[in-house]
C-alpha cells in the first residue's frame, strides 16, 4: 500500500511538471546537441622479424643432421667445426677372382696338409674387423679348424707361426664367401706383411674330411704376394698366388677435409670444407644463406672423394630468421595518429631477439611488457635506432609468457580538400574533390552528422592526382552543420581533410493547434509512464544479470570442488557409473555401502535445503551428497559446501539419469558398459568439462570463427602456457589469475568451450 502512495505521488508530479513545459515549449528554441562520437580507427597487418641462434655438439657420426626448434624457419648463417676426421669401415679386396681350388686334409701319412696360408700387406696402421674368404668343406668335414691372423716370415715368404688372433673357421658345405669375424677382438696392425691362415693342424686321420679355400695362381690382383702350406713346417712361398679374401677394415689415421676433397651440399651447390689447424679438424662457414628449411631437420650432405663411410665429431652454430605479422591499429587525430600493436613472442631458445622495421615517419615509441601484475614500461630495455629506422628487443628482455605492447605516434599526412559549396539542401548532390599524395593508398570518404556519428559514405584506392566525390543528401536528414572527412591509409602513414557544410530546410508557418497540444499531452504522459516501467524492467535487468554472474561465480566454485561422483541402484547399492576428478583416493564402494546401511536403517540425515531432496553427510574432509528418484541415487563428494544453483543441477540431473538409464537399473545384470555414456548428462548439467583436460582446435578452424578479444587473451594464454610446461593438453584452472574464479573469466571460458575452440581431449 505504501509503494502505491508512492508511485501516485510521483505520477501527480510528473503531471504538474508535463503541464508546465508544454506552456513554455513554444517559448523555448530549437538546437541539436554535438557530440565527437566513436572514434574513427585503421588496421593493418604489420611484419616482425625474429632471430634465433642454436648451438650444439655432436660425436662420432657420419652425417650433418640439425635439430631446429621450430619447422619453416630461414637459415641465415652456418658456423660448424670438425674434429676426428677419419674414415669408416671399408671393405679391402686382396683377390676374388678364382682359378682353382686348395685343400687343408688328413687322409694319410703321404697324402696330407694341415694349413694354408696367404699373405696380405698393410700400408698404414689399420684396424681389422674381420675377413671374407672363399670356401666351403665337405659334409664329413666335421672337426673345428683354426682361421688365424698371423705374422710373416720375410724370408721364407710364408706364416712365420706369430698368432695375433684365432678363431673357429667359419664355412659350410656350399661354395660361397663366408665371414671370419674378428669384432670382439679387433686388432690393429701397424704397416708390414701379415698372413691369413686357415690352419687344421690337430685334424685327426679322415679320408673324406677335406676344407677347400679357392685360389688364384694364374693372374692374381696382387702378383707379388704369396701362398704356403703346412705339413710338417711352411713351405717356401709360392709367388703371384693368393687365396680368395677380403678384409673387413678402418685405416686408423685423421684426414684434413682437403685429403678427402670433403664439402657440404645443400640445395644443390657445394660449399668447401677448409682445413683446421691440426690434421684431423676442419670448418664450414656460411654467411647470408638464405635457406627456407621446412622441416625440423636441417640436413647437410657430406661429399667425398672416397666410397667409405666417412666418420668425424662436430661442433656447430646457426643463426636463423622468421617473420610474422601483427596487427597495428591506428586512430587519428586532431595533428597525429596513434598507433598500437600488441605481437606475440614467444622465445623458441636461449639466444632469441625480435626486430621491427619502423616506418618512415613514426615517432616517439612506448615498449610496454606484461607478466604477471601490470604494464611495465621497458622502453629503456629495448634498442630504438631511429637513423637506420627499427626497434629490436633484444634476447636479455624477452621473458617466456609476457604479454607486448608497442604504442607510437605517426604525423598526419596533410590532404587538400575543395568544396566549392558549402550550404546544401537535402536531396541535393553533395560534391568536392581530394588531391590524393602520390603514394598508393585508399581514400575513406565519412559524413560527420550534427550529433556527431560518423556515416562510411565509400572506399576507393588512390594512386595519386585530383579524386572527385559525390553523394546525393538523402531527404531525411536534419538541418545542421555536418562535416565531410577524407582519410587517405596506406597501411602505415593516415592523412585527412576536413570540410564543414550546413544543410538548411526552409522555414515552414507552424500554428500549434489546440489537438495538437492534447496529442502532445497525451504522448508525453505514456512515455512518462513507459518510462516509469522501463526504469523497473532495468532494475528487474540488472538484478537477473547479478544473479548471472553469482551464478557463474558459483558454478565455477563448484566444479573445481566437485572430487567424486557416482550413480547406483538404489535397491542394491550396487555403483553402475563412477568418475574421479582429484588425484586423492576414494574408497566409493564403502561410501555407498554406507550410505546404503544408513538409508537401510532409516535414519534420517540433515537436509542441505528446506526445498531440496538432497541430504548431506560429512565424511572425513568432504561432503558428501546424495539424491535419490525412484530407482536412481546419484552420491557427489566434494571439498567444500556447494551453492543451491548446483543443488538445483543436481536434481534435474537425478531426473534426466533416471529417465534416460531408469529401465536399465531395473535389469541390471552387473554390465557397467551401457552406463558410461551418463558422462553426457555430466557435461550437461554439472559443466564437468570445465576440469577436463582440453585442447585448442586447430589454427585452420580458428580463422574461420569470430573470436573477441578476451576469448583471444585466454587462447593466447592457454597456448602459451602449454609450450612453457611442453605439453598437448592444459587445465581451465592453470588459465585463472591466481587460479580463482571471476564471473567474467568462467563466462569467456564456457563461451569457448560452447563454440568448441576448448575441446576435450
Amino acid at each position: 500500500m505504501v509503494n502505491f502512495v508512492k508511485i501516485k505521488r510521483e505520477l501527480v508530479a510528473l503531471f504538474i511538471f508535463i503541464f508546465l513545459v508544454i506552456s513554455l515549449i513554444q517559448f523555448l528554441p530549437f538546437s541539436y546537441a554535438q557530440t565527437n562520437g566513436e572514434p574513427i580507427s585503421f588496421s593493418s597487418n604489420l611484419e616482425f622479424n625474429e632471430y634465433s641462434e642454436i648451438e650444439g655438439i655432436k660425436t662420432n657420426v657420419s652425417e650433418l643432421n640439425i635439430p631446429l626448434p621450430e619447422e619453416n624457419w630461414t637459415v641465415t648463417d652456418i658456423q660448424i667445426n670438425f674434429t676426428d676426421i677419419r674414415l669408416g669401415n671399408e671393405i679391402k679386396t686382396i683377390e676374388d677372382s678364382e682359378t682353382g681350388l686348395d685343400l687343408v686334409i688328413n687322409k694319410n701319412p703321404t697324402f696330407r696338409t694341415f694349413a694354408l696360408g696367404t699373405q696380405f700387406e698393410i700400408l698404414e696402421p689399420t684396424e681389422l674387423f674381420g675377413v671374407y674368404i672363399k670356401a666351403y668343406k665337405t659334409p664329413q668335414a666335421t672337426e673345428t679348424i683354426k682361421f688365424q691372423i698371423q705374422g710373416y716370415d720375410e724370408g721364407n715368404q710364408s706364416p712365420n707361426n706369430t698368432i695375433y688372433r684365432s678363431i673357429d673357421l667359419n664355412i659350410s658345405v656350399n661354395l660361397d664367401w663366408y665371414y671370419q669375424d674378428f669384432s670382439l677382438n679387433s686388432i690393429t696392425l701397424p704397416a708390414g706383411n701379415y698372413s691369413l691362415v686357415m690352419n687344421g693342424t690337430d685334424l685327426p686321420l679322415n679320408t673324406e674330411a677335406k676344407y677347400y679355400w679357392q685360389i688364384d695362381d694364374f693372374d692374381p690382383q696382387n702378383p707379388f704376394l704369396h701362398t704356403s702350406s703346412f705339413i710338417t713346417s711352411w713351405s717356401t712361398g709360392a709367388i703371384n698366388s693368393s687365396f680368395l679374401c677380403k678384409l673387413n677394415q678402418k685405416v686408423a689415421r685423421s684426414y684434413f677435409p682437403s685429403d678427402l676433397n670433403m664439402t657440404a651440399e645443400i640445395n644443390g651447390d657445394n660449399f668447401e670444407i677448409t682445413n683446421g689447424s691440426v690434421i684431423g679438424t676442419g670448418s664450414l662457414e656460411i654467411s647470408d644463406l638464405d635457406h627456407f628449411q621446412e622441416g625440423i631437420n636441417f640436413d647437410l650432405t657430406i661429399i667425398i672423394n672416397r666410397s667409405v663411410t666417412l666418420k668425424f665429431n662436430y661442433n656447430y652454430s646457426l643463426k636463423l630468421k622468421n617473420s610474422f605479422t601483427t596487427e597495428a591499429l591506428a586512430t587519428p587525430e586532431d595533428s597525429y595518429n596513434f598507433w598500437s600493436m600488441s605481437p606475440v613472442i614467444n622465445r623458441i631458445s636461449q639466444n632469441y631477439s625480435i626486430q621491427f622495421e619502423i616506418p618512415n615517419d613514426w615517432y616517439n615509441f612506448t615498449i610496454y611488457r606484461k607478466l604477471s601484475g601490470p604494464w611495465e614500461n621497458v622502453t629503456s630495455l629495448v634498442n630504438i635506432d631511429m637513423i637506420n629506422n627499427s626497434i629490436n628487443i633484444p634476447n636479455g628482455t624477452i621473458v617466456e609468457g609476457a604479454e607486448w605492447k608497442i604504442d607510437s605516434y605517426s604525423p598526419n599526412i596533410n590532404l587538400n580538400l575543395e568544396m566549392t559549396i558549402t550550404v546544401w539542401k537535402r536531396g541535393d548532390e553533395l560534391e568536392f574533390s581530394v588531391d590524393a599524395p602520390s603514394t598508393q593508398g585508399n581514400l575513406t570518404f565519412y559524413i560527420i552528422k550534427p550529433s556527431g556519428k560518423a556515416e562510411l559514405i565509400k572506399v576507393e584506392e588512390s594512386v595519386s592526382g585530383l579524386h572527385f566525390f559525390s553523394y546525393e543528401i538523402p531527404v531525411n536528414w536534419t538541418e545542421g552543420t555536418y562535416s565531410a572527412k577524407v582519410y587517405w591509409y596506406n597501411h602505415t602513414d593516415i592523412g585527412v581533410a576536413s570540410q564543414e557544410f550546413q544543410i538548411s530546410i526552409p522555414p515552414v508557418p507552424f500554428t500549434l493547434e489546440p489537438w495538437m497540444i492534447a496529442v502532445i499531452i497525451i504522448s508525453i504522459i505514456g512515455v512518462s509512464i513507459a518510462g516509469i516501467m522501463s526504469y523497473r524492467t532495468v532494475r528487474s535487468y540488472r538484478n537477473k544479470q547479478i544473479e548471472k554472474k553469482q551464478k557463474l561465480f558459483n558454478s565455477c566454485i563448484d566444479i573445481l570442488n566437485l572430487d567424486y561422483i557416482m550413480v547406483s541402484d538404489k535397491r542394491s547399492g550396487l555403483n553402475v557409473y563412477t568418475q574421479n576428478y582429484t588425484e586423492k583416493k576414494i574408497d566409493a564402494a564403502l561410501i555407498s555401502g554406507f550410505l546404503q546401511a544408513i538409508h537401510s536403517f532409516g535414519i534420517e540425515l540433515i537436509k542441505v535445503e528446506d526445498q531440496s531432496q538432497i541430504i548431506k553427510l560429512e565424511y572425513k574432509d568432504s561432503i558428501v551428497l546424495m539424491s535419490e528418484f525412484i530407482n536412481v541415487r546419484l552420491i557427489l563428494i566434494m571439498k567444500e559446501r556447494p551453492s543451491r544453483f548446483f543443488l538445483y543441477s543436481i536434481e534435474e540431473l537425478t531426473y534426466d539419469v533416471y529417465k534416460n538409464y531408469g529401465t536399465m537399473l531395473e535389469s541390471f545384470n552387473g554390465d557397467v558398459k551401457k552406463f558410461q555414456s551418463v558422462e553426457n548428462l555430466l557435461k550437461q548439467h554439472l559443466n564437468v568439462a570445465f576440469i577436463y583436460p582440453l585442447k585448442i582446435t586447430p589454427v585452420e578452424k580458428l580463422d574461420k570463427l569470430r573470436i573477441t578479444q578476451n576469448e583471444r587473451f585466454y587462447i593466447n594464454k592457454a597456448v602459451s602456457w602449454m609450450k612453457t610446461n611442453n605439453q598437448d593438453h592444459f587445465l581451465i584452472k592453470s588459465l585463472l589469475p591466481g587460479k580463482e574464479c571471476s564471473p567474467k573469466d568462467v563466462e569467456v571460458i564456457f563461451k569457448l568451450i560452447e563454440k568448441k575452440i576448448f575441446q576435450l581431449i
